[in-house]
């Protein structure tokens, strides 16, 4: 090999090594930029991790609460239909208990309302003691007394009818 060969082989070196560092360079900085890709990906995901366990928190607890609901409501509506059906048989006990009043006949209360009323209206005046009666007592007739008496006559084997 003379020297022009070894100086043109020499500079296709250089020329390969130039292009290779070039590579290299773009290569790296290619490297870096998906590094910091990366690196925003994986804190990307770590925060939409966060976010899914907060809002899966969030939601499993809404879920407690709803149930709890539920049965609070379910509570409510037993006791409620309770209530109502206690409600309704006061209702029938109360509507068989009211008779309907006559209607031509006053009531003992309108009637006492009434004569309290003219009562009222009239000057009071001293009442008069009610005067004693004399008792009446039963007398039976002969004829009655005597069977009455014959009936049952007592011996000495005890009571006999004669």
């Amino acid at each position: 090999m003379n020297a022009k060969d070894k100086e043109s082989s020499a500079k296709k070196a250089r020329d390969l090594v130039q292009v290779a560092e070039r590579a290299h360079k773009e290569a790296a900085r290619k490297a870096d930029a998906a590094e910091g890709v990366s690196k925003q990906a994986k804190s990307a995901l770590k925060q939409a991790k966060k976010e899914f366990k907060a809002a899966d928190k969030a939601a499993r607890q809404a879920r407690d609460v709803a149930d709890d609901a539920r049965s609070a409501y379910t509570k409510a509506a037993k006791r409620a239909a309770k209530a109502e059906a206690k409600l309704g048989k006061a209702r029938k006990k109360a509507a068989s208990k009211q008779k309907p009043a006559p209607a031509k006949e006053p009531t003992e209360k309108t009637l006492a309302a009434k004569s309290a009323a003219v009562r009222k209206d009239q000057p009071r005046r001293k009442q008069k003691a009610p005067k004693a009666r004399p008792k009446v007592v039963a007398r039976s007739r002969p004829e009655e007394s005597s069977a009455a008496e014959d009936s049952f006559v007592l011996g000495e084997t005890g009571a006999e009818v004669q």
